[in-house]
């Protein structure tokens, strides 16, 4: 004897109810948006062109995305959810980690920086120029730019 088993998911809020068609009432409310949008342009390209292919495939870039937009569900969130949180994301400013300072490193630059002014001091460069009459030292600067 043959037994028959109807497979019920786990979940039962991932059950959706059908429309017509097979269709959700947000999938047939978008394939509707689609294929007026689309016949719309079809026959307004139709008319101003005379191309049949240029036509159907206006037709196909504006209806695409309304057809699309009541298909696609990834982890149950739609289509312009998902790009509003997209676009809220990328709106947002970024996390900034936190960076630890090598201080050995720090302790050799400053040695550097000191070795090189001693060098430029001994040749008989100035390490100071006038800007809007105050000294500033040259060092200074190029440290600050970094």
């Amino acid at each position: 004897m043959q037994q028959h088993f109807v497979k019920i998911p786990k979940d039962l809020s991932l059950i959706k109810q059908k429309f017509i068609f097979g269709l959700t009432k947000r999938q047939a409310i978008c394939f509707g948006i689609g294929l007026v949008l689309g016949f719309a342009v079809f026959f307004l390209v139709k008319f101003l062109i005379g191309n049949l292919t240029i036509s159907i495939f206006a037709m196909g870039v504006i209806a695409g995305p309304a057809i699309f937009c009541g298909l696609y569900e990834k982890n149950g969130i739609h289509l312009e959810q998902q790009v509003k949180l997209m676009f809220e994301f990328f709106k947002q400013p970024r996390i900034l980690t936190y960076q630890t300072e090598n201080k050995f490193k720090a302790i050799e630059r400053q040695i550097e920086y000191n070795r090189l002014k001693k060098l430029l001091s001994d040749a008989g460069y100035t390490t100071y120029f006038e800007n809007e009459n105050k000294k500033v030292n040259l060092f200074e600067k190029l440290k600050t730019k970094k």
